[in-house]
């Protein structure tokens, strides 16, 4: 047994096209579909989202201790 998981959208009419691997081509295959919806969200630009965070630590700086360690050849 294989599985696939994929996000698809049902037409107006209820209709949902799915296509599978050429692999499977003429073959018989028993399917089982299990579906929950999905919210939609307004999807933004990565950019936007990245440029969101600029600049959000530099008054929280990140401080690491040095240690001392021996080096081995």
């Amino acid at each position: 047994m294989n599985s696939m998981s994929f996000i698809a959208k049902v037409d107006n009419n209820g209709k949902l096209n799915i296509q599978l691997p050429p692999e499977l081509a003429n073959q018989e295959l028993d399917l089982v579909i299990v579906y929950q919806s999905t919210q939609q969200t307004k999807s933004e630009d990565i950019h936007d989202v990245v440029d969101s965070f600029y600049g959000c630590l530099e008054d929280d700086p990140i401080l690491v201790e040095e240690q001392n360690q021996k080096e081995t050849a």
